[in-house]
């Protein structure tokens, strides 16, 4: 077992109820990263599902967590033979973390699209930059020790605000570390993490700073391959304080395998 996979374990205390110990290596600050809670609740909701895969999540961010006990309850809100819909609540304290509603069905991990668009044209991970815009922000248990991050050099410049162009895109590829133990029991249950895992896209128009997600939904559409995935992360409107952030993650054969889009605030 990796020490993502025991670190994201539950244990069952009731009926559809859960305990889980926020590892404080998946800290962004004084706050536990969303993409681990989120692998979190999502091992509680398909414990109690029929199906065996998460295929379209949709959560609320309440307020931030930290590392330590947390409770997670899961209601089974219809369960299908095809799709199932579940419920489940992150608490800490009595008070509310995130809330979520997925719906679970089964995935064949043979499936050949009908149709797929090709992945974002990135280089190999070899030839890309491993950065972490928040070095030195966070404590020596990090979350850039749990997760790496490569960028393309166009990706680094922007980052960097060296580039002509800053579009709020970032390109590269994203895995767990060697620490975590890189491959995972369960390639699937990296996704919630990694559509999560990455800088704000709008640290290319500024100097990176906390940026709380407020509702983030995302879907799986086939199951990983191990190993890492190539991302892209943009935003198409940054507004009064807020911006969108859609992420397309393709495995090492080039398959679409999950996307997502959030809404959260900047200027933080």
């Amino acid at each position: 077992m990796t020490r993502f996979d025991s670190a994201t374990m539950v244990a069952a205390v009731g009926e559809g109820r859960y305990t889980a110990e926020l590892d404080p290596g998946y800290l962004i600050g004084r706050a536990i990263n969303g993409g681990y809670l989120m692998a979190i609740m999502q091992r509680a909701a398909l414990i109690e599902s029929p199906h065996a895969h998460a295929v379209s999540s949709s959560y609320h961010f309440l307020r931030p967590g930290t590392a330590g006990p947390a409770e997670i309850d899961v209601a089974v809100l219809k369960a299908g033979r095809t799709v199932a819909t579940v419920q489940v609540t992150a608490r800490q304290n009595g008070a509310a973390l995130v809330t979520g509603t997925i719906a679970t069905a089964t995935m064949d991990p043979s499936a050949v699209p009908v149709y797929e668009a090709e992945p974002a044209p990135v280089p190999p991970i070899e030839e890309c930059v491993r950065f972490d815009p928040r070095a030195g922000q966070i404590s020596t248990t990090s979350f850039i020790e749990r997760v790496d991050q490569y960028y393309t050099q166009e990706s680094w410049d922007r980052i960097n605000r060296r580039a002509a162009d800053p579009v709020p895109e970032l390109v590269g590829h994203v895995r767990l570390s060697e620490v975590d133990g890189r491959d995972n029991d369960d390639p699937s249950l990296f996704l919630p993490l990694a559509v999560d895992a990455l800088p704000p896209v709008v640290v290319t128009l500024d100097s990176w700073r906390w940026a709380p997600t407020v509702e983030l939904t995302w879907h799986m559409r086939a199951i990983p391959e191990p190993g890492p995935l190539t991302f892209r992360s943009r935003a198409a409107a940054v507004n009064d304080g807020w911006f969108d952030e859609t992420v397309d993650l393709w495995d090492t054969k080039g398959r679409l395998v999950a996307q997502s889009r959030q809404l959260a605030r900047s200027s933080r």
